[in-house]
């Protein structure tokens, strides 16, 4: 069996990506849903989005409870809560773009 994912950046974990991505397979078989039909080109054009933003993404893990009891709700929680606050730190610094941006505008 081959399995590639494009979908994570080189920011994640790839061993948590390749997990989840794995347990969403899991799902589609036991819920027996049909895969759609290959993309070709740009799936952008399809409609097919992807969250905006990790408050979006963990939003999506949040409210999916079939993935969560494959991953672990326990894991899923703490996960979670790590990734909101690390978020939520990281919009109240100021970035060094930010700092020379208003320094030179300001």
């Amino acid at each position: 069996m081959r399995v590639e994912s494009r979908f994570a950046g080189s920011d994640a974990n790839p061993y948590l990506a390749m997990a989840a991505t794995l347990a969403c397979g899991l799902l589609g078989i036991r819920e027996r849903l049909a895969p759609d039909a290959p993309v070709s080109g740009s799936a952008k054009e399809l409609g097919y989005n992807l969250p905006r933003s990790l408050g979006e993404a963990l939003d999506g893990l949040e409210q999916c409870g079939a993935l969560q009891a494959l991953l672990g709700e326990r894991f899923c929680r703490a996960y979670i809560s790590v990734k909101r606050k690390e978020y939520e730190t990281f919009f109240r610094g100021i970035s060094s773009w930010e700092r020379e941006f208003l320094r030179r505008n300001v």
